[in-house]
């Protein structure tokens, strides 16, 4: 009977011994589980806000650009929620602007909430993400279309008010465009637009402040898909100052102007993309056909190769720099 009865006990303590293993085990399964599950979910959430502190970063630097940085919390905080799906009651944007160094940096912060990791007493992860966004006047890059605006156009046109509708077109050489308001030149007459020498996918590389070269005639520039920019705000050079004729002919880019490309005739005697232009400036012998019409902005969302200078100027371009 003794003997029956220490096995019996020896049998007991077995089945602890295995219960506490299980129970262990069972802790670093979860613990797993709750690593592989809640890590991912923390990952996901906090790609979610660093797209919220993107989204208010530019928001602010557009608003700064615009309107000044006194207004930046109650335009651009809201963006820092926007993007987050859940728990949006614990997340908190803030903003700092630097406006001498045309610089805004957005803070988004939140807290994701665990499934499993409890179990290692880890009930939740507080989270941080950053963007900082720069503002400025664009200095160098490729222009989106393969030409250049007068700079009298522009500013008799367009400015100082603008937002309003436009129509450019291409004066013949020897004429005085707008009747000699322009006499900067008679072989590439300010006033108008005229084709630039491009190389590459109908773009041109544009420095501020220098001169780039000009393509002689009226016909349709090559490697262009003027439709695919229809309803696209589009950066275009501004130029001043005209040198040389023909082949040899170059204009002097002082600034970029954003522009809302709404139709185009790119060559005189062709079809015409988009929205018709308006009527021709008079007299209208002095220009040909070709033109381009559009709405010209005081903001556009740059791609990352435009370089930006803190002159001012009627465009300001946005861009991420961390």
């Amino acid at each position: 009977m003794r003997r029956l009865t220490q096995r019996l006990a020896g049998s007991d303590r077995e089945r602890g011994a295995t219960a506490v293993l299980v129970a262990l085990l069972l802790t670093v399964m979860v613990g797993f589980t709750g690593l592989a599950v809640d890590g991912s979910a923390t990952m996901a959430k906090r790609q979610e806000l660093q797209n919220g502190a993107d989204a208010a970063a530019l928001a602010a630097a557009q608003e700064c650009g615009e309107n000044g940085c006194a207004g930046i919390d109650a335009v651009a905080g809201p963006y820092g929620v926007a993007n987050v799906r859940a728990e949006t009651a614990s997340v908190d944007t803030e903003l700092d602007a630097d406006e001498s160094a045309r610089e805004v940096t957005a803070t988004v912060t939140g807290t994701k909430t665990h499934w499993f990791l409890p179990v290692l007493g880890i009930d939740s992860t507080e989270l941080t993400t950053t963007a900082t966004a720069a503002w400025g006047a664009p200095q160098k890059g490729p222009s989106m279309l393969p030409l250049a605006v007068s700079q009298c156009n522009f500013e008799n046109a367009a400015g100082p008010v603008l937002g309003v509708q436009i129509s450019v077109y291409m004066p013949k050489n020897g004429s005085q465009a707008n009747g000699g308001v322009c006499n900067w030149g008679s072989d590439y007459p300010p006033g108008s637009f005229g084709w630039l020498d491009h190389a590459v996918e109908c773009q041109v590389e544009i420095v501020v402040g220098a001169y780039v070269d000009t393509k002689t005639g009226t016909s349709t520039v090559s490697g262009c898909d003027f439709a695919s920019l229809l309803g696209e705000t589009v950066l275009i050079p501004i130029f001043d100052d005209d040198i040389g004729t023909g082949a040899s002919g170059k204009v002097r880019v002082t600034r970029f102007a954003a522009l809302e490309l709404t139709g185009i005739k790119p060559s005189n005697g062709g079809s015409t993309l988009g929205q018709a232009c308006g009527p021709k400036p008079k007299p209208t012998a002095d220009y040909h056909n070709t033109c381009l019409t559009g709405v010209f902005k005081e903001y556009v969302a740059s791609p990352d190769d435009y370089l930006v200078s803190d002159d001012d100027t009627e465009v300001t371009v946005v861009t991420l720099i961390d």
